[in-house]
């Protein structure tokens, strides 16, 4: 393993326009950092495989095929199990958080010149049809939602803990998407106390411009190397 020289690619890729970072790569980075040795080329082939056997170019016809046809659906089995957030596990498995599954559907969508767009909804992140506001899919199970419905999750998963509020369904650029994917991650370590990549987590944060305030703790937890 290389950490040193994958959080250097990291922070390259993630640098710049926050609407303009490559998710595809970027997720590939992290997974790079903590898991090692990731050769992203045969992950960027299966998306564009993916997007080759979508059949009706639209979004409702993405969703079909990703979950429908290929079968994509969210891990209630291990939900919390870091894998579900490194995509080519998600993309070899057909299991992920949401996410993931998300990120895949966008990076599935672009290729095959569907817009779609990442929606940062709290508890529960979706994807909407970049062209009708009206049109979301919830990743995990792959179906269909409008707003209404979308309300309705987030109330059924926040349980009267959080209000809703209309801009719980705006659209998120791809680094608040990473931003989200390291915050899962950073959870799911602390849970199982492990040092090491609650480490390298912590310095992939930093790298993200938004974060970079975080670099004093991430030089903090880097004393577990030692």
């Amino acid at each position: 393993m290389d950490p040193a020289g994958a959080l250097e690619r990291f922070g390259r890729l993630i640098d710049g326009d926050p609407a303009l970072v490559p998710l595809d790569r970027a997720a590939l980075a992290i997974e790079d950092v903590l898991r090692g040795g990731v050769d992203e080329a045969p992950a960027l082939d299966l998306l564009d495989t993916l997007a080759a056997g979508c059949g009706e170019r639209s979004f409702e016809g993405l969703r079909h095929h990703l979950f429908d046809e290929v079968g994509f659906a969210g891990d209630s089995q291990r939900y919390d199990d870091p894998e579900n957030s490194f995509l080519q596990p998600v993309l070899a498995r057909r299991r992920g958080l949401p996410i993931l599954l998300a990120t895949v559907m966008i990076e599935v969508g672009r290729r095959a010149g569907v817009g779609v767009v990442g929606i940062g909804m709290p508890m529960h992140f979706l994807v909407r049809d970049a062209t009708d506001p009206t049109a979301l899919v919830d990743p995990f199970t792959g179906a269909m939602l409008d707003p209404e419905g979308a309300r309705a999750l987030f109330e059924s998963m926040a349980q009267g803990t959080l209000a809703w509020d209309d801009r719980h369904l705006e659209p998120v650029p791809a680094r608040a998407i990473v931003v989200r994917i390291l915050s899962n991650l950073r959870a799911s370590y602390r849970r199982r106390r492990d040092p090491v990549h609650a480490a390298l987590v912590a310095g992939l944060r930093w790298r993200v411009p938004e974060l970079s305030a975080e670099r004093a703790d991430a030089a903090r937890s880097v004393a577990v190397f030692n």
